[in-house]
Protein backbone atom coordinates (compact mmCIF):
# COMPACT_ATOMS: atom_id res chain seq x y z
CA UNK A 1 0.00 0.00 0.00
CA UNK A 2 1.23 3.17 -1.03
CA UNK A 3 1.33 6.13 1.54
CA UNK A 4 -0.85 9.19 0.15
CA UNK A 5 -0.13 12.54 0.66
CA UNK A 6 -2.93 14.49 2.28
CA UNK A 7 -1.32 17.84 2.10
CA UNK A 8 -1.69 17.76 -1.70
CA UNK A 9 -5.06 16.49 -1.66
CA UNK A 10 -6.45 19.20 1.29
CA UNK A 11 -5.00 22.18 -0.46
CA UNK A 12 -6.25 24.56 -2.48
CA UNK A 13 -4.75 26.32 -4.80
CA UNK A 14 -5.44 30.29 -4.78
CA UNK A 15 -5.68 32.32 -7.46
CA UNK A 16 -2.43 34.18 -8.39
CA UNK A 17 -4.27 37.40 -10.23
CA UNK A 18 -6.37 38.41 -7.25
CA UNK A 19 -5.26 40.52 -4.95
CA UNK A 20 -6.85 40.13 -1.21
CA UNK A 21 -7.96 43.40 -0.13
CA UNK A 22 -6.97 44.31 3.67
CA UNK A 23 -9.62 45.71 5.35
CA UNK A 24 -8.77 48.86 8.01
CA UNK A 25 -11.31 48.11 10.66
CA UNK A 26 -11.83 51.43 12.33
CA UNK A 27 -14.39 52.13 15.27
CA UNK A 28 -17.21 55.10 15.23
CA UNK A 29 -15.85 55.62 18.79
CA UNK A 30 -12.51 56.05 17.84
CA UNK A 31 -13.19 58.19 15.41
CA UNK A 32 -15.41 60.87 17.35
CA UNK A 33 -12.26 60.69 19.76
CA UNK A 34 -10.02 61.19 16.91
CA UNK A 35 -11.91 64.25 15.97
CA UNK A 36 -12.49 65.63 19.32
CA UNK A 37 -8.11 64.79 20.19
CA UNK A 38 -7.50 66.86 16.70
CA UNK A 39 -9.63 69.80 18.14
CA UNK A 40 -7.80 69.91 21.35
CA UNK A 41 -4.51 69.78 19.86
CA UNK A 42 -5.31 72.34 17.57
CA UNK A 43 -6.46 74.49 20.58
CA UNK A 44 -3.43 73.78 22.15
CA UNK A 45 -1.06 74.55 19.28
CA UNK A 46 -2.80 77.86 18.78
CA UNK A 47 -1.96 78.77 22.09
CA UNK A 48 1.42 77.45 22.40
CA UNK A 49 2.40 79.55 19.19
CA UNK A 50 0.57 82.57 20.75
CA UNK A 51 2.39 81.80 24.31
CA UNK A 52 6.00 81.95 21.72
CA UNK A 53 5.13 84.56 20.17
CA UNK A 54 4.66 86.43 23.88
CA UNK A 55 8.11 85.03 25.11
CA UNK A 56 10.62 85.20 22.13
CA UNK A 57 9.32 88.17 19.99
CA UNK A 58 11.82 90.97 21.19
CA UNK A 59 8.92 93.44 20.23
CA UNK A 60 6.41 93.16 22.08
CA UNK A 61 6.63 95.59 25.13
CA UNK A 62 4.02 94.25 27.46
CA UNK A 63 1.02 91.82 27.79
CA UNK A 64 -1.94 91.85 29.90
CA UNK A 65 -4.00 88.89 31.25
CA UNK A 66 -7.23 90.87 31.86
CA UNK A 67 -10.45 88.72 32.68
CA UNK A 68 -12.52 92.24 32.73
CA UNK A 69 -12.73 95.82 33.86
CA UNK A 70 -10.45 98.67 33.01
CA UNK A 71 -8.90 97.70 29.59
CA UNK A 72 -4.84 99.11 29.53
CA UNK A 73 -4.78 101.74 26.41
CA UNK A 74 -1.84 103.90 25.35
CA UNK A 75 -2.41 105.73 21.76
CA UNK A 76 1.52 104.76 20.43
CA UNK A 77 0.84 101.05 21.23
CA UNK A 78 -1.16 98.33 19.70
CA UNK A 79 -2.43 95.32 20.59
CA UNK A 80 -3.08 91.79 19.62
CA UNK A 81 -5.56 89.49 21.10
CA UNK A 82 -5.40 85.84 21.79
CA UNK A 83 -8.17 83.87 20.40
CA UNK A 84 -8.42 81.26 23.46
CA UNK A 85 -8.46 83.39 26.42
CA UNK A 86 -8.51 87.59 27.28
CA UNK A 87 -4.25 88.01 27.11
CA UNK A 88 -2.84 90.47 24.55
CA UNK A 89 0.12 91.69 23.19
CA UNK A 90 1.15 95.23 23.13
CA UNK A 91 3.59 96.47 21.00
CA UNK A 92 4.51 99.75 19.91
CA UNK A 93 2.74 100.69 16.71
CA UNK A 94 5.49 102.08 14.34
CA UNK A 95 7.09 98.44 14.36
CA UNK A 96 4.30 96.83 13.24
CA UNK A 97 6.41 95.31 10.57
CA UNK A 98 9.07 94.33 12.79
CA UNK A 99 6.77 92.76 15.11
CA UNK A 100 4.91 90.47 11.64
CA UNK A 101 7.61 89.83 10.71
CA UNK A 102 9.34 88.03 14.23
CA UNK A 103 6.09 86.80 15.14
CA UNK A 104 6.29 84.91 11.29
CA UNK A 105 9.68 83.51 12.09
CA UNK A 106 8.55 82.57 15.37
CA UNK A 107 5.92 80.41 14.45
CA UNK A 108 7.53 79.11 11.36
CA UNK A 109 10.08 77.91 13.57
CA UNK A 110 7.15 76.08 15.21
CA UNK A 111 4.94 74.64 12.81
CA UNK A 112 7.47 73.45 10.36
CA UNK A 113 9.19 71.02 12.38
CA UNK A 114 5.94 70.26 14.01
CA UNK A 115 4.61 69.14 10.62
CA UNK A 116 7.93 67.60 9.94
CA UNK A 117 7.53 65.45 12.89
CA UNK A 118 3.74 64.64 12.29
CA UNK A 119 4.31 63.45 8.71
CA UNK A 120 6.97 61.36 9.90
CA UNK A 121 4.58 59.54 12.44
CA UNK A 122 2.28 59.62 9.72
CA UNK A 123 4.91 57.31 7.66
CA UNK A 124 5.88 54.99 10.30
CA UNK A 125 2.24 54.13 11.46
CA UNK A 126 0.56 54.35 8.70
CA UNK A 127 3.02 53.39 5.75
CA UNK A 128 6.16 51.92 6.88
CA UNK A 129 5.10 49.67 9.75
CA UNK A 130 1.17 49.54 8.63
CA UNK A 131 -0.28 49.52 12.58
CA UNK A 132 -4.10 49.26 12.73
CA UNK A 133 -4.40 50.56 16.25
CA UNK A 134 -2.30 54.19 14.96
CA UNK A 135 -4.77 54.59 11.60
CA UNK A 136 -7.15 57.01 13.18
CA UNK A 137 -4.87 58.74 15.76
CA UNK A 138 -2.51 59.59 12.84
CA UNK A 139 -5.07 61.12 11.01
CA UNK A 140 -6.17 63.53 13.88
CA UNK A 141 -3.03 64.11 14.09
CA UNK A 142 -2.14 65.52 10.76
CA UNK A 143 -5.72 67.66 10.60
CA UNK A 144 -3.35 69.45 13.76
CA UNK A 145 -0.32 69.66 11.07
CA UNK A 146 -2.15 70.97 8.02
CA UNK A 147 -4.46 73.29 10.29
CA UNK A 148 -1.11 74.97 11.56
CA UNK A 149 0.97 74.84 8.65
CA UNK A 150 -2.78 76.85 6.96
CA UNK A 151 -2.18 79.46 9.98
CA UNK A 152 1.42 79.62 8.70
CA UNK A 153 0.34 80.60 5.05
CA UNK A 154 -2.34 83.19 6.12
CA UNK A 155 0.42 84.84 8.08
CA UNK A 156 2.94 84.78 5.72
CA UNK A 157 0.05 86.28 3.03
CA UNK A 158 -0.53 89.08 5.68
CA UNK A 159 2.76 89.67 5.81
CA UNK A 160 3.34 90.10 2.38
CA UNK A 161 0.37 92.21 2.10
CA UNK A 162 2.06 94.29 4.82
CA UNK A 163 5.29 94.40 3.62
CA UNK A 164 6.23 92.81 0.42
CA UNK A 165 10.51 93.62 0.10
CA UNK A 166 11.49 91.46 3.31
CA UNK A 167 13.80 88.35 2.59
CA UNK A 168 12.04 85.95 5.58
CA UNK A 169 9.05 85.89 3.28
CA UNK A 170 11.24 83.98 0.39
CA UNK A 171 13.01 82.10 2.72
CA UNK A 172 9.88 80.63 4.51
CA UNK A 173 7.92 80.39 0.81
CA UNK A 174 11.23 78.58 -0.16
CA UNK A 175 11.49 75.69 2.57
CA UNK A 176 7.38 75.24 2.57
CA UNK A 177 7.82 74.36 -1.31
CA UNK A 178 10.91 72.55 -0.58
CA UNK A 179 8.94 70.33 2.00
CA UNK A 180 6.04 70.37 -0.13
CA UNK A 181 7.43 69.35 -3.31
CA UNK A 182 9.62 66.56 -1.54
CA UNK A 183 6.45 64.74 0.31
CA UNK A 184 4.46 65.08 -2.41
CA UNK A 185 7.33 63.00 -4.62
CA UNK A 186 7.98 60.63 -1.71
CA UNK A 187 4.26 59.53 -1.44
CA UNK A 188 3.47 59.51 -5.45
CA UNK A 189 6.95 57.09 -5.06
CA UNK A 190 5.35 54.91 -1.95
CA UNK A 191 2.00 54.72 -4.28
CA UNK A 192 3.75 53.57 -7.07
CA UNK A 193 6.00 51.18 -5.77
CA UNK A 194 2.98 49.58 -4.10
CA UNK A 195 0.69 49.07 -6.87
CA UNK A 196 3.96 47.91 -9.04
CA UNK A 197 3.81 45.09 -6.37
Amino acid sequence: MTPKDILKETAKSKPANIKQKKQKTVSALGVVFTIIMAIVIILLGERIIFDLNKAANPIVSEYTTNTGGIDYYNASLSYERSGLSQAKIYYPTNQKADYIMYKLLIHSAFIIPVFLLTFLMYYMFNVKKRQPNWFVVTYGYMVFAFWMLFHLLIEIMVVISYQFPNSAIYIILGVLVVIFTSLTVFMQKKVVNKNNS
